[in-house]
């Protein structure tokens, strides 16, 4: 049975981190997009692994791997692309060695995080290797405003915020997210939406509306899109 857990990130990176998350004796499970970014530590086999891990447009079922410890660090959207060092759209759908982007300084994390004692031993030493985002940047914050309203907002408000055109921000966005503003905007609807419906018990007539979408059906839709399936309340399937 799959371990998960989160522990939150010290207050010198909550600007830029969501979370640092431990996961061990991982089963076969469904890792769903989120419009952020992670770099992942992994244990399998005996072989430690860095990763870059950038964001996702489509779910992934990931396999069994009994034995496999990870330890990870999740960057809310945007606000990984300077601690990278690589434009976010260069990595969206994949997983690259962090090596490739960080050379020796990788090299002698993932060393250190090989001979943690504990998920927790690792995960101080990935913090410890990222560095603080002292202020958001314009753009920064009309996606922090994205994020917080979950997807509800225009991309003329968006741009209006972040100083640009439209066209300026698109483009922008899709630097330094690895997604476009709608995209991303679908993404964190979804998103908040799937944890509504796995934290309620029973159907929840509002849940399309309360989230942003045009009608039950739009919302089921997204829901196959981003998730291979129709949304679930606690295992009660619409």
């Amino acid at each position: 049975m799959r371990e998960y857990r989160e522990i939150p990130p010290p207050h010198s990176l909550r600007e830029a981190v969501e979370c640092c998350w431990i996961s061990s004796h991982a089963d076969a499970h469904r890792v769903l997009p989120d419009g952020c970014a992670d770099i992942l530590f992994r244990f399998r086999e005996g072989q430690p692994e860095l990763l870059t891990v950038g964001a996702m447009t489509r779910f992934e079922d990931v396999e069994e791997h009994p034995e496999e410890s990870m330890v990870g660090i999740r960057f809310r959207p945007s606000m990984w692309t300077r601690v990278m060092d690589v434009r976010a759209d260069e990595v969206t759908d994949q997983m690259l060695p962090l090596e490739d982007l960080w050379g020796a300084a990788a090299r002698n994390l993932r060393e250190r995080m090989a001979n943690g004692r504990s998920g927790e031993e690792r995960a101080a030493y990935l913090i410890q290797a990222v560095r603080a985002v002292e202020k958001r940047t314009a753009f920064q914050r009309a996606i922090g405003c994205l994020e917080m309203r979950r997807g509800m907002v225009s991309l003329d408000h968006l741009a209006r915020e972040a100083g640009l055109s439209v066209r300026q921000f698109r483009r922008v966005c899709i630097r330094e997210t690895g997604l476009s503003p709608k995209l991303l905007a679908r993404i964190l609807r979804f998103r908040h939406a799937e944890a509504r419906a796995s934290a309620e018990s029973g159907g929840h007539a509002g849940l399309a509306a309360d989230c942003g979408f045009a009608d039950q059906a739009h919302m089921i839709a997204e829901f196959r899109r981003f998730a291979g399936r129709t949304p679930t309340y606690r295992d009660i399937e619409l």
